[in-house]
């Protein structure tokens, strides 16, 4: 199988991954200068570590208080001022086209009383994974009150090949009221599963092209007839159907049926939400005592998943994941308003950093390709 590769932090992961980060800045006026220096180790030009001259650089507290994006300059360096104290998320990017790579770092940074703090933005590659979910629509929209059913999950294949989805299950994650450690376990819970048909490895029935994008609908309806916010999914390539409920089925659309027992279609909460792809080789049914009785959940071995993604709208510092870090180290989405009809997208379409917070931004909707 031909894969891409992209360029990405190896070197601040392990710091990345031990905190998805929650405090706000603990002044509300600037006092920080921050000094980046962004070098290139990944040995693709040159031997040595080289400068990386015109990177975009973003960086964020913690909970977006602030939020902005700088450029290198000719030496690799940025002088970042006025930044107030408190712990800040920040991503290097640069894409060479002739070499179709992208560069780019990750560091996490806490701002203290210190005048001005100098640091190393390290960057180098790994392979981008196969299939991505690219983009998660589910905020809802204005056609009614309380209205979300045009939400949707695009995947992208970002390899030069056709694969192939059959049996592979998407999953919605929840933890109502913390049911256990989730950093401690070799699995994550599924609260809605829904299966595409045929059998991995087997079957031949769900093709996703190269650089494809693929659209699942929770119903391919025109919504945008209900409110001009909403989403027209009528071109959506599958749907989400319950036929043990009364769901929506639009004949002309394929669909992904249910595993789980629970819910009326696959659906995601808009406030906190967390969303897995997996190959669907492997998963085992389980029931966990919840503040509401007994629920019933599906344990989906981490190895098998091959995307997640997590978002929050407005996370507390009480906040409780429902993904481990081991599988999304941020948070997508935050400061998502409600009925927004908004989405959030993959910056580079197929590049997963596995930190959602990183990873996408906040926009309008486009189902089947990408900004």
């Amino acid at each position: 199988m031909k894969r891409f590769f992209a360029i990405v932090s190896v070197v601040c992961a392990g710091a990345l991954m031990a905190s998805c980060g929650l405090d706000k800045p603990d002044e509300a006026d600037g006092r920080s200068v921050l000094v980046l220096q962004a070098v290139d180790t990944s040995g693709v030009f040159s031997e040595d570590w080289t400068s990386v001259a015109n990177a975009k650089v973003d960086i964020a507290s913690a909970t977006e208080a602030f939020k902005g994006t700088f450029t290198t300059d000719e030496t690799g360096k940025i002088v970042i001022e006025g930044l107030p104290m408190g712990e800040y998320y920040i991503q290097a990017s640069m894409r060479y086209e002739e070499h179709d790579v992208l560069l780019t770092g990750q560091a996490k940074k806490k701002l203290k009383s210190e005048a001005e703090v100098k640091d190393t933005l390290f960057m180098s590659f790994v392979p981008v994974s196969p299939i991505v979910i690219n983009e998660l629509y589910y905020a809802g929209c204005n056609g009614s009150s309380f209205y979300y059913y045009d939400q949707f999950v695009e995947l992208y294949n970002s390899t030069g090949d056709t694969l192939y989805l059959d049996g592979y299950v998407i999953c919605r994650s929840q933890q109502s009221d913390g049911i256990f450690d989730i950093e401690g376990e070799p699995f994550a819970l599924a609260y809605y599963m829904y299966q595409f048909p045929g059998t991995r490895g087997v079957t031949r029935e769900c093709p996703i092209g190269p650089h494809e994008f693929l659209v699942i609908a929770c119903d391919a309806v025109n919504h945008h007839n209900y409110g001009a916010l909403c989403v027209n999914l009528l071109g959506a390539d599958w749907e989400s159907f319950n036929p043990t409920q009364n769901d929506y089925d639009n004949l002309l659309v394929p669909n992904l049926l249910p595993v789980s027992t629970v819910g009326k279609d696959f659906t995601l909460s808009l406030g906190h939400t967390g969303i897995f792809l997996a190959t669907g080789e492997e998963f085992t049914f389980a029931e966990y005592t919840t503040s509401s009785g007994v629920s019933p959940f599906i344990q989906v071995p981490l190895r098998t998943i091959v995307d997640a993604v997590e978002t929050a709208e407005n996370p507390s510092p009480t906040f409780r994941r429902y993904l481990t870090l081991r599988i999304d180290a941020g948070l997508g989405g935050i400061g998502m308003t409600k009925y927004s009809g908004q989405s959030i997208e993959r910056k580079v379409p197929g590049f997963d950093s596995n930190n959602s917070s990183f990873d996408f931004d906040i926009g309008a909707p486009t189902p089947g390709y990408s900004h």
